[in-house]
């Protein structure tokens, strides 16, 4: 038997979508069409990942022409989050998640990054009460989208991330470094 495929589920890809919708040139519009991603259609259940990936990259390149792309990808990310936080959803999962406290939420980011994908595995370790790491198994050559998205909880979140930089990065893996301002509860 073979190596199950990658796959990004459809409400992740319409949530990346609808932060693109109406502010993507008409190119990069063209472009995700033919990855099979367009607002104005029917989203599939799932997405390969390396279609989902190219989107980032598409749309933040984009939506953000004068940073690197891991910049691009990391701003993609966070107003992302801040769309989706604004859904039913969103408010639910953010609602959630402050009961938990930001530590227990922390730790539980493989349950939350499985959500939206079927191939992701998180491993989460506390060096001290500021900081943390945190690995990523694939994050699908787009390291900054998924810092952006750990990092847009300090919007909702006391005591969340404040920031999250890549410690190190190994094959499709990534172990980020995560700070807090004060102890995570």
């Amino acid at each position: 038997m073979g190596v199950p495929e990658r796959l990004i589920f459809g409400s992740s890809v319409e949530a990346l979508l609808k932060t693109a919708s109406g502010k993507v040139s008409k190119d990069t519009d063209a472009k995700l069409r033919r990855l099979g991603m367009a607002l104005d259609r029917k989203l599939e259940p799932a997405y390969p990942a390396t279609n989902w990936a190219e989107a980032v990259r598409l749309i933040g390149a984009d939506l953000f022409p004068n940073e690197s792309p891991e910049k691009q990808a990391n701003k993609l990310a966070r107003l992302t989050v801040k769309n989706f936080a604004e859904t039913v959803m969103g408010k639910a999962m953010f609602t959630a998640a402050r009961v938990f406290g930001a530590r227990r939420s922390l730790q539980r980011m493989t349950h939350n990054l499985r959500t939206g994908a079927n191939f992701i595995e998180t491993r989460f370790t506390e060096i001290d009460e500021t900081t943390h790491e945190l690995w990523i198994s694939d994050v699908s050559g787009v390291p900054g989208f998924y810092a952006g998205l750990v990092e847009a909880g300090s919007d909702f979140m006391e005591g969340w991330v404040h920031e999250m930089r890549i410690k190190q990065l190994d094959g499709p893996g990534c172990l980020y470094e995560l700070k807090s301002a004060k102890p995570s509860r």
